[in-house]
């Protein structure tokens, strides 16, 4: 096989490691592997070159490592409107923090481990989400989600479990003092009206139980799931917070949860900031929603069922 296999050398999962040491063991896994490679490792707008790069080349997979922004940047050169990368399948090697797309597709979380697993793997097809056109691949979330954003770039380099506790900190600071979003949602063209400090819109809706609060059961039902909590007292929001860790947060009073496969976000207010995939954007309302169903086509472990085999 013919890959080209591109890293994002800012990825946060490399901070204190080294980019190259990484490439090079990857190299070493491709070369085991009997793959014709070509590596780069980029970042800022070398990364963008280093990924054009790669889909202009002969490579039958395009493989990405780094968190959701990249992987994003890769998947708009792969969809279907982009002639130059269409159809070939796209493997991601999980560098971001949360790699919620590679934990749905059951990918390794490390990018030692994901390679040979996705390159013995399989293809498979998913839903790509857009809202005004910007794609999304997990969720697009208005509200107090691009603070949360903005915020933990600023805490990017502070040590490990002190940054997680001022973000939690500033989370509930948030939920108490934030400014509300006073919208109408159109679901389907079904009008909601709603008042909340977060909203969140899904590509494929979420699934229940334990742990289970980003977790999809399917990838490519076609369908949004559009999420809203209605919190008035801090009472209501620990109570939230239990169902979450409990799987039963759907079932709350305070939470609100429906699907649909196109939604308009109506708001007197010109621009909203939106956090898509963990990436702020400042974009302008209505905010407009829909899904592209089986759209782009990734690499997943072979275990994977009903899942067509990569040809060799």
């Amino acid at each position: 096989m013919r890959v080209a296999l591109v890293l994002n050398g800012a990825a946060g999962a490399l901070l204190g490691r080294t980019p190259e040491t990484i490439a090079a063991r990857l190299e070493q896994i491709l070369a085991e592997a009997g793959a014709e490679a070509r590596v780069a490792v980029a970042e800022g707008a070398a990364l963008c070159r280093a990924l054009d790069a790669a889909i202009a080349s002969d490579a039958e997979a395009i493989l990405v490592g780094g968190g959701d922004g990249t992987i994003i940047a890769a998947a708009e050169r792969l969809l279907p409107e982009s002639r130059a990368g269409a159809g070939r399948p796209l493997g991601i090697l999980p560098l971001g923090t949360a790699n919620l797309l590679a934990r749905d597709l059951g990918i390794p979380l490390s990018p030692e481990a994901a390679l040979p697993v996705l390159l013995a793997g399989a293809t498979r097809r998913i839903d790509v989400a857009l809202v005004n056109d910007r794609i999304f691949l997990n969720s697009s979330l208005p509200g107090i989600a691009p603070r949360m954003v903005l915020q933990r770039e600023r805490m990017r380099h502070d040590p490990g479990p002190l940054k997680w506790l001022r973000l939690v900190r500033f989370f509930f600071r948030g939920f108490d003092r934030g400014p509300r979003l006073h919208v109408v949602l159109q679901a389907d063209g079904r009008p909601v009206r709603l008042v909340t400090r977060t909203l969140a819109i899904t590509n494929n809706p979420l699934a229940e139980g334990f742990a289970a609060i980003h977790t999809r059961t399917a990838l490519d039902g076609g369908t949004l799931g559009v999420y809203a909590a209605r919190i008035d007292r801090r009472l209501d929001l620990w109570r939230l917070i239990a169902r979450l860790v409990a799987g039963t947060w759907q079932h709350d009073p305070a939470a609100a949860a429906l699907a649909a496969r196109r939604v308009n976000v109506i708001s007197r207010r010109p621009r909203l900031w939106v956090a898509n995939d963990g990436e702020n954007h400042l974009l302008a309302t209505p905010l407009r929603y829909r899904i592209l169903p089986r759209a782009l086509t990734v690499l997943v472990p072979r275990a994977v069922p009903d899942t067509p085999t990569m040809p060799e």
